[in-house]
């Protein structure tokens, strides 16, 4: 088949009713997360709890998955989330985008509840709801080997663990056994619907309109990001490398954002060669040329036995390191990998314990509500203990499943405590740098850096002429300014938001824009596997009314304000190692030009109704007036 064929298939767990129409009505949005969400817009009734049968969760497929295209593996899933109440929107790589386009689907929706544990098994034109009794609280690890005894190792699988079963909102779906589409809770809503898993197998291919004109562009886009320190820095130390990074960078999250750095001593220990005496391999997603995805082999604590861990990420060395205290490699892994075991998100997980460790550091609860464990910094074994407790919600753990936002209702004086953003847990640090702050803050999924945030140090240094081509500077100024960062932000809120709906991974633009993937190569790739003639203008147009989809979907399940969009007030009013914090006024006046560059109303942070009607959108704009939700 070709890019523009395939089905979307409709399943329904309610009435176990298994029907597809074809992908070509909703190519419009592109796929992934374009034709994700607009379904989600669409079909989704208002006032529904993320745990009802009436929820609806979607999987997508990017458009280019299945070709061979670099980079082009990444699966999107979006429902309501049960963390913000807005959109909850995951993009995760692995196998499984790329074989669900084999066997002919782009994209799943899913709705109703099964009445019983299940998993849906996808081989080709064959949909099969198979019961999942035998896999009811089982670690992912045991699942992967259960379902591929049962179904054969060429299946691919994605799947949630016990914490998606119990519904901690800090459970994430896991892929290939290592891969989380993490953030959002999404991995509660599978628990709630009773899907312990989906296996797909698919023996079809995917094929360019324009084979001879795709395959000149994909090799010019290999021989444009192979050769880059970037994907050197990749290949060598995994997907935790970040250019510019370092644990005592000027932002850093110790100890739940106490303002305080960590001492030299300390970081050293997990710098990034500190990981690789414990490498013992390489895997990749599909296509990809970066062979990021590690595997690791580290000891147990009580050094018994090892355990293989995959895919570090540089949130676990900022989650378990810098904001628990675990300054260790050892400990960092061991951790990331637990999390991978249960099914946890270890974002919200580490941001919820984090919470309560402040909490019990400053006296505001104590041993007699955390069933006796003493919350101490570095304290690894309780970590370990709580994590476990919160998958399977026990004890002080089914307070810490709520999320740090929720469980400091509870405890009158701990709110100060949670680092949220719009519920969800805070994972980045955002004193230092108003282009990471601002991309961080203002993303619809509540608070993540992978919808727009921008790390300077890989920008400086680009030429003029490229900086005014992109982002119509003459230079991106001083790190710490706030002047022109909003300009920064929108460019990568386009290219995220294109990466999530073509499917391919954003390592290929890798948060830059000088020697990785462009939009005009983005857009080579697209006008030649559909033959339909489109310029980088355009694809950025068409990132920018998905991106304006995404903030009409919050806009109607939603009552959030531009409040929503201020920073957490601790980075306002309490300095990192008494240098950064951020100015509220000079946010605001950011803010301001940050909304006016997207044509959104300056009061409300919503789109206006002109914008939405210059977007191609009337249809959006009539459904979020016809329930007054615009301004």
């Amino acid at each position: 088949m070709d890019v523009l064929d395939g089905r979307i298939l409709r399943i329904d767990l309610s009435t176990r009713e298994v029907r597809s129409e074809a992908f070509s009505r909703y190519a419009a949005w592109l796929g992934g997360q374009g034709v994700n969400q607009f379904i989600l817009f669409q079909e989704l009734p208002l006032h529904v709890s993320p745990f009802s049968s009436s929820n609806i969760i979607v999987l997508g497929a990017g458009l280019l998955v299945g070709t061979s295209a670099a980079g082009a593996n990444r699966l999107n899933i979006d429902t309501l989330s049960p963390i913000t109440g807005g959109i909850a929107s995951s993009n995760v790589g692995g196998n499984f985008a790329r074989e669900l386009r084999l066997a002919g689907t782009s994209n799943v929706v899913i709705r109703g509840q099964a009445d019983g544990l299940v998993y849906l098994c996808i081989e080709d034109e064959r949909v099969e709801i198979i019961d999942a009794t035998h896999l009811r609280l089982k670690t992912v690890s045991q699942s992967v080997e259960s379902l591929h005894r049962e179904l054969g190792d060429e299946f691919k699988l994605l799947l949630i663990g016990p914490a998606g079963e119990n519904r901690a909102r800090s459970a994430c779906v896991i892929v290939d056994g290592a891969r989380a589409a993490g953030r959002c809770g999404i991995g509660a809503v599978f628990g709630a619907k009773n899907i312990k898993a989906i296996a797909v197998r698919g023996t079809g291919s995917v094929e360019p309109r324009d084979r001879l004109g795709f395959s000149s562009a994909v090799r010019d886009c290999l021989a444009k990001v192979s050769p880059t320190a970037y994907s050197a820095a990749l290949e060598q130390y995994g997907v935790y490398y970040r250019e510019g990074w370092s644990p005592d960078s000027p932002d850093n999250p110790y100890r739940n954002f106490s303002g305080r750095l960590p001492s030299p001593d300390k970081t050293a220990k997990v710098r990034p060669d500190a990981f690789t005496p414990f490498m013992k391999g390489s895997k990749t997603c599909g296509s990809c040329p970066m062979h990021c995805w590690k595997v690791y082999e580290v000891p147990e604590i009580d050094k018994t036995r090892t355990t293989l861990v995959e895919a570090l990420q540089m949130n676990s060395i900022d989650n378990f390191a810098a904001k628990l205290d675990l300054f260790s490699p050892e400990s960092v892994l061991r951790n990331h990998g637990l999390c991978n075991e249960l099914g946890l998100d270890e974002d919200n997980a580490a941001g919820a314990i984090a919470w309560a460790f402040e909490c019990y550091d400053r006296g505001l609860i104590t041993k007699g509500d955390t069933g006796g464990l003493e919350l101490e910094w570095g304290n690894e074994k309780v970590v370990r203990q709580l994590l476990e407790a919160v998958a399977y919600r026990q004890g002080f753990g089914d307070v810490l499943a709520e999320g740090s936002y929720r469980a400091s209702k509870r405890y009158p004086g701990t709110e100060e405590c949670s680092i949220h953003v719009k519920g969800q847990e805070l994972f980045e640090s955002i004193w230092a740098s108003p282009a990471w702050a601002l991309g961080t803050i203002v993303a619809a999924r509540g608070g993540t850096h992978t919808r727009g945030a921008v790390i300077i140090e890989k920008l400086e240094g680009l030429p003029a002429d490229l900086l005014q081509k992109l982002f119509g500077l003459a230079s991106i100024g001083d790190k710490y300014s706030y002047e022109n960062k909003e300009r920064l932000v929108v460019f990568f809120e386009r290219m995220h938001t294109l990466s999530n709906s073509l499917g391919i991974c954003y390592f290929m633009h890798g948060f830059s824009a000088a020697d990785m993937l462009l939009p005009e190569d983005y857009a080579r790739l697209v006008s030649t596997a559909t033959a339909r003639s489109v310029d980088a203008t355009e694809l950025m147009q068409w990132g920018e009314r998905i991106f304006n989809l995404e903030k009409c979907f919050n806009v109607l399940h939603t009552n959030w304000t531009r409040e929503d969009d201020m920073p957490p007030d601790r980075f306002v009013s309490r300095a990192l190692d008494g240098r950064f914090k951020i100015d509220k006024h000079e946010w605001e006046v950011m803010l301001d030009r940050y909304y006016r560059l997207h044509g959104w109303d300056e009061s409300t942070g919503k789109p206006k109704p002109e914008t939405l009607d210059h977007l191609g959108m009337p249809e959006i704009r009539m459904k979020l007036e016809q329930n007054g939700k615009l301004p």
